[in-house]
């Protein structure tokens, strides 16, 4: 595989890269620190671990599949799915320190110090994902990373965001220009109509009024 960082002209999601490189990236790597710290937490919060959506989502994929996950911050998603028996995994993050992370807990693993806009590879993935990080990008440059999501892989989508009907931005941590939730599975389907929505599923937070929504999306596949 060749993977190469290219010059950006991005300069609408600057602000939110600068945010993720510094300290409030830091604190966040410190907040989500292992799986099990993950899983607690979001189990208060919907009833229902991190862990087990992976598991729903990723059960009937094929554990040979060539996985890549844009935003991996540390690698607990990874190991999630490293425990669930997948071995051609890899990362790409724009934070330095959650890639030394990252590296260190998860031997075998190829990681690509990079932001997403300025990511690109001369081949596909079998599946592509994104989990907590379309939120966090500027609304003005999604249509250009979720066509890119779409361009790098030749079957399957995941995500796993905050969800609401319309584009509403909301206050993270009590940061403004950081966060922004909307209906992620429909901005997919509008860009390439022919997806097709195998599965879809929303999670409530029980003491909010926040809504996750996880779902996996395929390219049309032909059977031979």
């Amino acid at each position: 595989l060749f993977f190469s960082k290219m010059e950006s002209n991005t300069s609408d999601n600057a602000q939110q890269r600068e945010f993720w490189l510094g300290d409030f990236g830091d604190s966040y790597m410190q907040r989500n620190s292992s799986i099990e710290k993950v899983n607690e937490d979001y189990k208060k919060e919907t009833g229902i671990t991190v862990e087990q959506i992976f598991k729903i989502f990723f059960d009937n994929i094929d554990k040979k599949s060539k996985i890549l996950e844009l935003g991996c911050n540390i690698g607990l998603n990874i190991e999630i799915l490293r425990k669930m028996g997948f071995h051609n995994l890899y990362g790409v993050e724009l934070n330095k320190k959650a890639l030394d992370i990252a590296k260190k807990n998860n031997k075998n693993v190829t990681f690509i110090n990079s932001s997403i806009e300025d990511f690109k590879s001369n081949e596909t993935f079998d599946l592509v994902f994104t989990a907590g990080v379309l939120i966090h990008i500027n609304p003005s440059m999604l249509d250009s990373i979720i066509r890119k999501i779409i361009n790098l892989t030749h079957r399957y989508i995941f995500g796993f965001e905050y969800y609401s009907d319309n584009l509403v931005e909301i206050k993270y941590r009590n940061y403004q220009n950081t966060c922004w939730k909307q209906n992620f599975p429909l901005l997919f389907k509008n860009i390439s109509p022919s997806l097709q929505v195998i599965k879809e599923e929303k999670f409530h937070y029980l003491d909010s009024n926040l809504i996750d929504v996880a779902y996996l999306l395929q390219k049309d596949v032909e059977i031979s």
